[in-house]
């Protein structure tokens, strides 16, 4: 009897597999991107399923209108300037509520400041700026994040069309799976000679131009199950790493990760079914509007031509005499009577309804997208007059409507995102020795001290702006209580509010820090001592005035007729 076959760690043909069926439910969002990339994305069209192509502007010359365009980009443009502006400090790391040691504040902050040096120094912002291009575009968007080689953090954008998502029970991406060529040098150079099948082998011995021929891989990213973490210390992470060659099947590398280093964001989830883990964008709404604008425009381009420059109506015994060019000369018999003469044919098009017709839609698309937000935030920018009343009053309504996706931005990329960077830069030293992290931020467990993640607070424009949407109502208040006092003549409307409460939130929500807001027992110290120094400051006034008194006094002859007055009024 001999021993059974130990179980296959990796089985390639089953992730294969696996790959495949999630391809097959994407299908019917393929066709939709494709749609969308033709009149919203054109610098995406052919290029979705990872379809390499030459560049060209055949698509954009077959647009009549690019409102659209130029609306999407203005999303995600405006995403990447008011969410995650390199220019200032959009996040902070802070310390739990409960916690009030002021060593981990000072240690977070200085954390902030290395984790914001490093986004700026890699990758980061060019890849967050084609990620929010593809979330407003195509409604799901995808973020990769690894240790760099020269930097302490390197990202990409994996286009749409070139992975497919799974989530777990509770809807969260758990499994990302890429699809991406490689040529057979550079698949040497990421995976090494003796980790590559005999195809790609076979081509890298010939050399020459043959080591640039392309072949395909599949990035595995999925969860690992309890019974696969065996191995080396990659091979006991809890998140599973493989690539594999697609057409040998063959598995060039394992690995694993501590942390999930792939956010999926969705701008809005489309909902439950088939293909439901992709998500919705604005494009969807445009879309229709987008072809009916582009078709108007073409029919309005086609009117105004025939206003500039009519048609022409010419007898046939004409044919081939008249030249409608500027300046020609048409020679005819004069024996021609008035009717038989050339003459322009009447355009009776209304070019005035169809340019409203246009502008409708166009104002639908910018709608779409959200471009007067953007616009809007610009624009305060600009108007350094505007009150904090007015910024609050005119950013609410188009806020209201951007909150839900803002939020889930949050959820799914900024959390994640901001968590796995703490985790990578901490192990890196990037923050300095361990001797350095506060105690009170470590918690003793069975495998030793373990650092939990820290809070983030959000300071980005829109993220003040969200939280300040109750200040509307504030204002509101303070206005009706100050009309009642003036008009009733009667400050005691006032004693229905702790004023300095709502105050202090009107700050801490207006992203005032809250460590410059004074601590209320403090606050009540000041006003004690104010209120002593008045008094002392109005005695002293009054002594100041009897001395003064009794200086005069002394002046004065007591036979005097002023001084026998004082003398009896004593």
């Amino acid at each position: 009897m001999t021993d059974a076959a130990p179980v296959q760690r990796v089985q390639p043909r089953k992730l294969v597999e696996f790959y495949d069926e999630l391809k097959r439910k994407r299908q019917p969002w393929d066709a939709l991107w494709q749609d969308i990339a033709t009149y919203i994305v054109p610098r995406r069209y052919p290029g979705m399923n990872a379809t390499i192509i030459s560049p060209g502007t055949d698509v954009e010359s077959r647009l009549f209108d690019t409102t659209a365009i130029q609306a999407h980009q203005t999303n995600a443009n405006g995403c990447l300037a008011w969410m995650t502006p390199q220019e200032s400090a959009w996040f902070a790391y802070t310390a739990p509520a409960t916690l009030k040691d002021d060593s981990a504040s000072r240690w977070l902050a200085k954390a902030s400041q290395v984790t914001r040096d490093a986004l700026a120094r890699s990758s980061f912002y060019t890849a967050v700026h084609e990620f929010f291009l593809d979330r407003s575009g195509f409604g799901t968007a995808c973020l990769y994040c690894e240790p760099g080689d020269n930097e302490p953090v390197t990202f990409q954008c994996w286009g749409l069309g070139t992975f497919v998502i799974s989530e777990d029970h509770n809807g969260k991406v758990n499994t990302v799976i890429r699809e991406f060529k490689l040529t057979a040098l550079q698949a040497e150079e990421k995976f090494g000679a003796e980790n590559l099948p005999g195809t790609v082998l076979k081509v890298l011995k010939k050399g020459g131009s043959e080591a640039l021929k392309e072949f395909t891989f599949l990035h595995f990213i999925q969860p690992r199950r309890e019974s696969e973490r065996t191995g080396t210390v990659k091979q006991r992470m809890p998140w599973a790493c493989y690539y594999l060659e697609k057409e040998s099947r063959h598995l060039c590398k394992e690995d694993g990760y501590q942390e999930l280093p792939v956010m999926v964001s969705r701008y809005l989830e489309w909902g439950t079914g088939t293909g439901g883990c992709y998500g919705w964008a604005p494009a969807f709404s445009a879309l229709p509007e987008a072809r009916q604008v582009n078709h108007l425009q073409k029919m309005m381009d086609a009117l105004a031509e025939k206003t500039a420059f009519p048609p022409w109506l010419v007898p046939e015994e004409l044919e081939g005499e008249v030249d409608p060019n500027a300046a020609g000369v048409t020679y005819f018999s004069r024996d021609l009577q008035p009717h038989q003469m050339p003459r322009e044919m009447p355009v009776v098009g209304r070019y005035d309804v169809g340019k409203d017709r246009v502008i409708e839609r166009q104002n639908a698309i910018k709608d779409a997208f959200h471009v007067g937000l953007f616009q809007m935030f610009a624009e305060m920018q600009r108007n350094a007059q505007m009150t904090a009343r007015e910024v609050d009053e005119r950013a609410s309504e188009k806020l209201i409507q951007f909150s839900p996706t803002f939020s889930r931005l949050t959820t799914e990329l900024s959390n994640p995102l901001l968590q796995w960077l703490f985790s990578t830069l901490l192990m890196q030293g990037a923050y300095g020795p361990a001797e350095g992290i506060p105690q009170s931020l470590a918690i003793q467990m069975e495998g030793g001290l373990f650092i939990a993640p820290p809070s983030v607070q959000y300071s980005s424009r829109i993220a003040l702006a969200l939280r300040a949407l109750p200040a509307v109502g504030f204002w509101r208040t303070i206005e009706l209580c100050n009309a009642i006092a003036a008009g009733k003549q009667d400050p005691s409307v006032w004693d229905n509010f702790d004023v300095d409460l709502a105050v202090r939130n009107y700050a801490i929500g207006s992203g005032v820090d809250s460590d410059i807001i004074i601590p209320m027992i403090r606050v009540e110290d000041l006003r004690r001592a104010r209120a002593e120094a008045q008094q002392q400051a109005e005695q002293m006034a009054q002594a100041a005035a009897a001395a003064d008194m009794a200086g005069k006094l002394g002046g004065i002859k007591p036979d005097s007729m002023v001084g026998q007055q004082l003398q009896s009024a004593a």
